[in-house]
């Protein structure tokens, strides 16, 4: 019985160790995770800084055409005819929806970042029209 006993305390030892190979696919895997794992870290690192570039490349598209329209609202100002009244006051709407849009921006979250985009940039492109129509209506003003 003693035998049978120290046979199977052997053969558990035995069962329970770990072999050479064991050992190398173990230490390989855990290496492959923690490659994994740095990559993520670094893709992230990544995507986080190309998503400052694009809010900051966006951010200040929308600073200028609000700088501009501040400017020609200066400029207007001096001018007390109705039509620089007509313009201030399109001008000023328009300048309400950039500086949303800026708002929009500085509060949006990576989550959302692909509407917000896409938002500003259709705002963007909206603005830019209205500006050249703006110039067009009003091409006594900008002389």
């Amino acid at each position: 019985m003693k035998k049978l006993l120290y046979l199977l305390a052997a053969v558990a030892f035995f069962a329970c160790n770990e072999t050479p190979k064991q050992e190398e696919k173990k230490d390989s895997l855990k290496e492959g995770v923690e490659k994994i794992g740095q990559d993520v870290k670094s893709a992230a690192g990544d995507a986080g800084d190309y998503l400052d570039e694009e809010r900051q490349k966006l951010k200040s598209d929308l600073e200028e055409r609000r700088n501009d329209i501040d400017k020609k609202m200066d400029q207007l100002k001096s001018d007390g005819s109705a039509r620089s009244q007509e313009a201030r006051r399109k001008l000023g709407r328009l300048r309400d929806q950039i500086s949303g849009k800026l708002d929009e921006l500085k509060n949006g979250t990576a989550a959302g970042w692909d509407s917000t985009r896409t938002d500003i940039d259709s705002a963007l492109k909206r603005s830019d029209r209205e500006w050249t129509n703006f110039k067009q209506d009003f091409k006594e003003l900008f002389q």
